[in-house]
């Protein structure tokens, strides 16, 4: 692992009325670089990126109306490669000069949060590039991503006089919280990347990550803290309950009705109120999002109903089980056609006959990109006499450019489609992806073998993609 495992969870949540919707706006002058288009995004869970062309004066100008501050992101991808984060409250109006490289300028409403944004994220890309998993002792590993965590939140705290309230207090929670996700995850996935137990991989202290969380109805209106406590507190509970039974080792091994069931009773019984109950509502979406055989877990619709979640909840919980349903292990998957990198239609019936594997990716998805170059190569090669097993990657990036940069990086071999659009992308809804990677088997009689397959760099895979190679 060359870097560090990035982990990215897709938050599906109800929205606050936030009161009256203001327009704000951002204008790039980008007379110091030529540029044809550019992308600028919201991270609000439900606005799609747009791809932004020229004013007529040269001007790129992007507005909207937003009730709330708002994280958003501007990127372009010729002639050079480039990112602005920017945070967004109602009512800015920013101008931006930039070539995306050395020269940057802030001015107008919001100019200063962005300056001080900048520097932060500036800061820590060139922290975050310093981690190498590969070649550092584990110890050293943790103690330096908790000295780049720790310098991002006193970034934060020796600049708040120079922002807006509204602006510390988000990015502070978001990178508090971004960073305990992280804390959380990162020594499981450290042990399946190193082949150590997880008891193994553990740093100094974690068993006591509790500790450091602050459990909060009114938080819950923060995008980061929500995620937080849908997606990593349910498994922080399962791992310190399977390290009070003495079977902390037997995580990875640990059946997935088990996991789902051992975290619903876990924080059933340790939380209460609204956390309590998003937490509840996070742990049934996602096992039904990822189940094989999604009726193993319907009963959760109407237990969750019945612990006091709410009649919306209950309603979303619903609509994903039935999609579900049309992807389980025996039905026919979602028809579709894509184009290829030369720009060739391609769609499953042209693999009638055969065993097609799916790799759901993206060029920012940093686990994605581990498996394409450490467990593919060695999958392709246990097939590479059978013609009769597809190697479909099907990547949900937004910008074509990024696609077949990553391509042509990583030196991907394979069948290459893209379904632009992330999660919302019109496959993706399809079948029903909320985060990568995700894998899925295709059998020889084009019927879905498994949603939820195993990622390449697992022995099972092999076998799995064996025994649909048997069946007729």
């Amino acid at each position: 692992m060359k870097k560090i495992v990035a982990i990215v969870l897709f938050c599906v949540y109800a929205g606050i009325a936030w009161g009256q919707a203001t327009k704000t706006r951002v204008r790039l002058d980008m007379s110091l670089l030529k540029v044809d288009s550019m992308w600028i995004g919201l991270e609000d869970g439900k606005t799609e990126p747009q791809k932004l062309k020229p004013e007529a004066n040269g001007m790129f100008e992007f507005s909207t109306l937003i009730e709330r501050g708002i994280d958003a992101r501007v990127s372009i991808d010729n002639p050079v490669k480039g990112s602005i984060f920017l945070y967004l409250e109602p009512g800015d109006d920013l101008l931006i000069k930039t070539d995306f490289k050395d020269n940057t300028s802030f001015s107008g409403k919001g100019a200063e949060n962005a300056r001080v944004l900048k520097e932060l994220m500036d800061m820590y890309l060139v922290n975050y590039s310093k981690l190498d998993a590969s070649k550092t002792p584990l110890n050293i590993l943790y103690q330096q991503i908790e000295q780049m965590n720790k310098a991002n939140l006193d970034f934060l705290d020796t600049n708040k006089s120079r922002v807006s309230k509204g602006f510390y207090d988000h990015q502070r929670l978001k990178f508090y919280y971004d960073a305990l996700g992280t804390d959380v995850i990162m020594p499981y996935l450290m042990s399946q990347g190193l082949n150590k137990k997880f008891s193994e991989a553990l740093p100094p202290g974690y068993m006591d990550l509790m500790k450091k969380i602050k459990l909060s109805d009114e938080m819950l209106t923060h995008d980061s803290y929500n995620k937080f406590v849908r997606g990593a507190l349910p498994m922080f509970l399962r791992f310190h309950r399977l390290y009070e039974l003495g079977r902390l080792d037997s995580a990875s091994t640990q059946p997935e009705t088990e996991k789902r069931a051992m975290e619903y009773e876990q924080v059933k019984k340790t939380f209460t109120g609204e956390i309590r109950n998003l937490a509840l509502f996070g742990i049934v979406n996602n096992m039904l999002l990822s189940a094989k055989d999604v009726n193993q877990y319907k009963s959760y619709i109407q237990q969750f109903a019945a612990d006091g979640g709410g009649q919306e909840q209950v309603a979303e919980l619903q609509r994903v089980y039935d999609q579900a349903l049309k992807l389980s292990a025996g039905s026919e998957p979602p028809p579709f056609t894509l184009n290829d990198l030369n720009g060739k239609q391609v769609s499953l019936k042209d693999f009638a006959g055969k065993v097609i594997y799916i790799d759901f990716w993206a060029s920012w998805c940093s686990p994605c990109r581990y498996e394409m170059k450490n467990g593919s190569p060695k999958l392709h090669a246990r097939f590479a006499d059978n013609k009769d097993v597809v190697f479909l990657y099907i990547s949900i990036d937004d910008s074509e450019d990024k696609w077949r940069h990553a391509i042509d990086e990583d030196k991907i071999e394979g069948i290459h489609l893209l379904s632009k659009g992330g999660v919302k992308s019109v496959v993706a809804k399809a079948f029903n992806i909320s985060g990568i990677p995700r894998y899925v088997i295709i059998g020889r009689d084009g019927k879905i073998v498994d949603n939820d397959a195993t990622r390449p760099s697992q022995d099972i895979t092999y076998d799995k993609l064996t025994d649909a190679l048997k069946s007729k």
